[in-house]
């Protein structure tokens, strides 16, 4: 049976690792991405988008390439800040899960 201080440190100890998981960089990461995709829905159309994108589509990858820097070049600010940002965030996770795959655990807390 446990004391009562015991039992308060273990749930201190808790506290604190839940606290460095929630703050980690993988966590971090995930936030940002999760952010600048639901501020990318709230600021486009999407199913607009993806509709013009699947009738671009058929002109080949030069004509999506086009279809994309024009799209990009011709918003708010605000929209491209979200989607550089979801770029990065994405880039940022691929990065650690492809340096997890090894073996190695690399996740800063």
């Amino acid at each position: 049976m446990q004391s009562r201080i015991e039992e308060q440190v273990m749930a201190s100890v808790a506290v604190i690792h839940a606290g460095r998981l929630l703050k980690s960089r993988v966590a971090l990461e995930c936030y940002a991405l999760f952010g600048a995709v639901l501020a990318l829905w709230q600021f486009t159309w999407v199913h607009k988008v993806l509709a013009n994108f699947s009738i671009v589509e058929r002109g080949g990858i030069g004509s999506m390439l086009n279809y994309v820097s024009y799209a990009f070049l011709h918003t708010h600010m605000a929209t491209q800040l979200a989607l550089v940002v979801a770029a990065i965030a994405a880039l940022a996770l691929i990065v650690d899960t492809i340096r997890n795959l090894g073996g190695r655990r690399t996740f800063a807390y």
